[in-house]
């Protein structure tokens, strides 16, 4: 059976539409929004598409136009449907700049979608599809919500079954994806330019930002990654290389297995082959691994809080996995403690390793099999031989005093993150997404959590550490879901005098944001385009345009003369809105001394400085033109 996505956001049309196309044989995904359709298409990877032309737009672009920029987005058939049975159609122009394959101005008259439909999977089907995009052309074996870490479970289960296959993840307009050899990860790729291996080596500073770029497009064109880094003047080979791609695999597994939001996608087949660099990592440690560096504490704990009283006893697997799992001699030393006749409760509290340590690695083996429980103490090794089996004790191990720096240090981070507001407290810009407020939660709650402390008297520091907690929760309640966080902003800009003739436009606020880390980084294409949202936001304000006008002169190519003359257009509008915001000035002034005119930049400096004796960018601008 076929797969059909459908995205309608008329709920009456989609219900009605949803029938339909299940009567006619299709398997129905039907969603509402295009952040839904976006994550549907790159992890449910259907046949064919159906996707109204009335869609909200995402960061302005029509789904349909991010879709055509996956990967996979060019071999799916997709149709774009109108509102004629509404008597709304907008007619095929409504779809001129869409990468469509057909319009249908009324989906409910008889004869017209359903034909449409049929004709443009048989003409997908009689393309040959090879590779990566055969084993995708698969129907999922396995597929869902990421809601509840659903992740490990399947990635265990991979192993056990020694799968190959791919696992796609899904979360908005990003894209990962796993591959599988006999079990074990091998591979990883995104859509997402921070995910980039390139991106990983200038972060590791093992190639600067223009070899990473030459790295890009030396694998754009076909080059295999050894030959791209040759290319680029990367002198990475060998075991070297080879090392950095398991850790490069590992950091990005680990990323994905944190994800809380989106869907998932398991497809079985081995023709990715020789489309990925593969390497070789023990499977079942890159479990334990993501866990520990992305899972909150809680979530490990409310696994075993149904066997706190019971006693764990190291199963047949364990033995069998060990290869497998490359526990290290932490690991080890308190799995060995897990011998059936120490209470499970006792174990974390008391026993070896770090009660962290303990639990991931408890939660790790009974997902895995690794332990099982008993409701008695366990006869093993010597034991077998007794009449009866007597439960071993631990007593609690006296905690050492917290290092005087670290406790200051603590005290002095903990009272920022109270005081801050949300995003402070989670050390956020404004125009984090939802991912960035994801990680940074439980970086920073595990940070602070008392539990990484449990080898430390910190009885003096526990009311502080619980109101750190709470905090953050806080912070995260509002700021990973998108209506509460854009309604907290409108809250803060409420407060705060940030400066704006006109009112705040929570949006416009963002994307401004976005576009001045863009202009640290030096991208200014980027950052043009995040200052255009912002103005096609709040047309009215003139310290969006003034931002614009400085992106544009940096960044828009051509001559000296022609960047000026863009960014004094934009400047020319800016001022018409406000004439007395000092930076359009300023801007104004720098491009006249490059230009040469250095007598016009000081009398518009000295101008600014009139009004605003105390203006520190005049003064400073100033001082490179001359006086």
């Amino acid at each position: 059976m076929k797969t059909l996505l459908l995205a309608e956001s008329h709920p009456p049309t989609l219900e009605h539409l949803t029938g339909l196309l299940s009567q006619a044989g299709y398997s129905v995904r039907a969603v509402n929004d295009p952040i839904a359709a976006l994550e549907h298409f790159a992890a449910d990877n259907p046949d064919v598409m159906v996707l109204s032309v009335d869609l909200p737009r995402v960061e302005g672009s029509h789904v349909v136009q991010l879709i055509r920029g996956h990967s996979q987005g060019g071999r799916v058939p997709i149709v774009a449907i109108d509102k004629g049975h509404l008597g709304r159609a907008r007619g095929v122009g409504s779809v001129l700049d869409l990468k469509v394959n057909a319009y249908v101005a009324d989906p409910l008259k008889p004869g017209e979608l359903v034909p449409r439909l049929e004709s443009l999977v048989r003409a997908a089907q009689a393309v040959p599809l090879s590779g990566l995009a055969s084993t995708l052309s698969r129907p999922a074996v396995n597929s869902g919500e990421l809601k509840g870490y659903p992740l490990p479970g399947l990635l265990h289960s991979i192993h056990r079954l020694r799968r190959d296959g791919v696992l796609v993840v899904a979360h908005r307009g990003l894209s990962r994806r796993v591959y599988f050899l006999r079990g074990g990860p091998v591979s990883f790729d995104s859509t997402v330019k921070e995910d980039s291996l390139p991106r990983y080596l200038v972060e590791r500073k093992l190639a600067t930002p223009a070899q990473a770029e030459q790295v890009v497009e030396a694998l754009g064109s076909g080059l295999r990654i050894g030959s791209a880094l040759a290319d680029a003047g990367v002198e990475l080979v060998g075991e070297e290389l080879s090392q950095l791609l398991r850790d490069y695999t590992r950091d990005k597994l680990a990323r994905v297995l944190g994800m809380r939001e989106g869907r998932y996608a398991f497809y079985s087949g081995d023709e990715f082959t020789a489309e990925v660099a593969s390497v070789d990592l023990p499977p079942l440690a890159q479990i334990l691994e993501g866990a520990r560096r992305t899972f909150p504490l809680k979530v490990m704990a409310a696994s075993l809080k149904a066997n706190l009283g019971e006693y764990p006893v190291r199963s047949p697997e364990f033995g069998r996995d060990l290869q497998a799992m490359a526990l290290d001699t932490d690991d080890i030393k308190i799995a060995m403690q897990v011998n059936g006749r120490i209470v499970l409760k006792e174990l974390l509290a008391h026993g070896r390793g770090e009660l962290s340590a303990a639990y991931s690695l408890l939660w790790f083996l009974k997902l895995t099999g690794g332990v099982t429980f008993s409701p008695t103490p366990v006869a093993t090794g010597a034991d077998v031989l007794s009449a009866a089996v007597v439960p071993d004790r631990i007593g609690p191990r006296k905690r050492k005093s917290l290092p005087m720096e670290t406790a200051a240090s603590l005290r002095e981070e903990a009272v920022r993150i109270i005081t801050r507001s949300y995003f402070g407290s989670l050390g956020l810009d404004i125009a984090a997404d939802a991912e960035a407020v994801e990680r940074a939660y439980h970086e920073t709650a595990m940070r602070f959590h008392p539990d990484t402390y449990a080898e430390y008297d910190i009885s003096d520091l526990k009311d502080l550490l619980d109101s750190v907690q709470e905090k953050l929760s806080a912070s995260y309640r509002v700021l990973s879901v998108e209506e509460k966080r854009k309604a907290y902003l409108q809250y803060l800009f409420s407060k705060l005098d940030v400066g704006r003739n006109t009112a705040v436009v929570v949006d416009a606020e963002i994307a401004l944001r976005r576009g001045e880390s863009a202009l640290k980084r030096r991208d200014f294409l980027s950052a043009m385009h995040a200052f255009e949202e912002a103005v096609a936001l709040n047309p009215r304000e003139p310290e969006y345009y003034s931002f614009l006008a400085w992106a544009t002169y940096q960044g828009a190519g051509g001559p000296l003369v022609q960047r000026a003359q863009k960014a004094q257009k934009v400047l020319k509008k800016a001022l018409s809105l406000g004439p007395y915001v000092e930076r359009l000035h300023i801007i104004a002034a720098i491009i006249d001394t490059d230009l040469g005119d250095a007598p016009l930049a000081r009398k518009k400096l000295l101008k600014v400085l009139e009004y605003n004796p105390y203006s520190q960018l005049a003064k400073a601008a100033l001082r490179k033109v001359g006086r």
